[in-house]
């Protein structure tokens, strides 16, 4: 007989976010993309025992994500990820196994190459009698530890946490700031650093759609059903175009057994992301 899971179910089996694993549904790593409900085999949830063991090395979330949708693209046809054994190299994803292509061993072009060694003595650049005297860097800007938070994101979550702390010292109005920190601070599990943020944001700005559907995404991790639908359908208030937000409505719905609402919510997320 063939047994199928809920998100909810294979989540709490893999000890994984209940978010994360309607994340890698939507990606299409696992189950049907737009389905309610969610329907995850066995062999689904091998792929999810694989994000797990690559979030608990210390990947963060979204290049999981990212890099195993790429390895998946990259197989050949009939070959799954749960076939495969992945592990964390170097801060990416890297897969070791024999596929049926005969490859041997699989690594994504994502991962860095090791840097040829360089031959011959280094010397010291001679600097001129009259050289000027270097010239003192001014210190980062908020606007800049913002961007560089953003960009470490994906290869340095910690490095990313650190920079937005940064530009908030010295500009703590940023709602965007306040946004991208708490969503690091969720992605590792650290939940009451992300709604403190996710609630800071909406002090500087009761219209932040964003920080209604994050905040209604750590209410329905959290079991906190009628919670997180008004979060959800405060956010749609805001902005009808964020189709998450109906997906997530649409998986609660079906859940409590309201088809109608459920319908029409998947409606509109297949509808904005067609």
């Amino acid at each position: 007989m063939w047994t199928s899971y809920s998100a909810r179910h294979a989540a709490q089996l893999i000890g994984l976010p209940e978010s994360a694993v309607r994340s890698c549904i939507r990606d299409g790593l696992v189950g049907t993309p737009g389905a309610v409900p969610a329907q995850l085999s066995f062999r689904d949830l091998s792929a999810l025992r694989t994000v797990k063991s690559l979030v608990d090395a210390g990947l963060p979330l979204p290049r999981i994500r990212k890099e195993l949708l790429a390895l998946a693209a990259a197989l050949p046809s009939g070959t799954t990820l749960a076939e495969l054994t992945v592990e964390a190299h170097e801060g990416h994803v890297h897969v070791r196994g024999t596929p049926p292509s005969g490859q041997g061993q699989l690594a994504l072009a994502l991962e860095p190459q090791p840097r040829a060694t360089p031959t011959g003595e280094v010397r010291e650049l001679p600097r001129a009698p009259d050289a000027p005297v270097p010239i003192a860097v001014p210190p980062a800007t908020a606007d800049q530890w913002l961007s560089r938070g953003q960009a470490l994101e994906e290869r340095d979550p910690v490095a990313a946490i650190d920079a937005y702390r940064r530009s908030l010292r010295l500009r703590p109005d940023s709602t965007e700031a306040w946004i991208n920190l708490g969503r690091l601070f969720a992605e590792s599990t650290d939940l009451e650093a992300a709604r403190d943020c996710f609630n800071s944001a909406l002090e500087l700005d009761p219209g932040d759609a964003t920080a209604y559907y994050n905040l209604g995404v750590l209410a329905q991790d959290a079991g906190k059903e009628s919670e997180a639908i008004e979060l959800y359908r405060k956010s749609l208030e805001l902005d009808s175009q964020l189709a998450e937000a109906h997906y997530n409505l649409a998986t609660l719905f079906d859940q409590s057994g309201d088809s109608r609402s459920a319908i029409r919510h998947i409606n509109e997320y297949r509808k904005l992301t067609r």
